[in-house]
């Protein structure tokens, strides 16, 4: 028996620039500044090979390069058994140790898990997710015990939200890291959800620097919007992560 666990970071930042009113010099400076935000990071904490019926822990641990991060905003654990993603649940951590973050949390049956620590701080949203084996399921090695190679993929999108102004061209600049690289040539594209649940559109994006990904939008209302970030490539990398901009008039 083993717990199998496999995590890939999903860090989103996102800098939204007013087109209007900025000159080309200007823009760039600006992005590069923006770009070298350090990225939050979540190491989770799952129990291995928990019995079912037990109560366990599950938690994860935040910081920003060498700070712990000890003011979060939210963090979130979302749990569904293997095949059932649309039966998921999430459960909101109200428990905090310095910058670890947990709930207590029984898995009724045996079998694969999946659980995402979603962690929104400091404008920015990681959600790093695990893999937890319950009882004697085995793995699809065939494996009940020992330590199996998942060939995890690690996925940082670093996301920095600003303000932005309705009725004017904004644009949306996404920077993609893979397993600390540039993430170049992908296919990147954003959705993004009108405030109070409104409606959805999807932006498509061009690579406008090494693993930089902008796409332009005139924002029509004033509010919160959800925007999820989804990068993809050739060799079976499709992850995604979720945040909020706020337009205001």
């Amino acid at each position: 028996m083993k717990g199998f666990y496999t995590a890939f970071s999903v860090v989103a930042a996102v800098a939204v620039l007013a087109a209007c009113g900025q000159g080309p010099q200007e823009e760039n400076s600006s992005g590069g500044e923006d770009m070298e935000v350090q990225s939050i990071e979540v190491k989770p904490d799952m129990p291995q090979n928990p019995e079912p019926g037990t109560e366990v822990e599950l938690a994860a641990s935040v910081t920003q390069g060498e700070e712990a991060v000890t003011d979060a905003d939210e963090v979130r654990f979302e749990i569904w058994k293997d095949g059932e993603k649309e039966n998921s649940e999430e459960i909101l951590s109200e428990n905090r140790e310095e910058n670890r973050y947990s709930i207590p949390y029984t898995f009724e049956e045996e079998g694969l898990y999946h659980v995402t620590s979603h962690v929104t701080a400091r404008d920015m949203h990681n959600m790093p997710t695990t893999e937890v084996t319950v009882g004697g399921a085995e793995t699809e090695s065939g494996d009940s015990g020992g330590n199996a190679d998942t060939g995890d993929q690690q996925l940082e999108i670093t996301v920095k939200s600003q303000d932005i102004t309705v009725g004017q061209p904004s644009d949306v600049s996404v920077k993609v890291q893979h397993e600390g690289e540039a993430l170049t040539g992908a296919d990147v594209t954003f959705d993004l959800q009108a405030p109070q649940g409104g409606s959805t559109i999807q932006l498509e994006t061009e690579e406008s620097g090494t693993g930089v990904y902008t796409g332009t939008h005139i924002f029509e209302a004033a509010g919160e919007y959800t925007l999820t970030v989804h990068a993809q490539n050739e060799d079976g990398l499709h992850e995604h992560a979720e945040t909020t901009i706020t337009a205001v008039q």
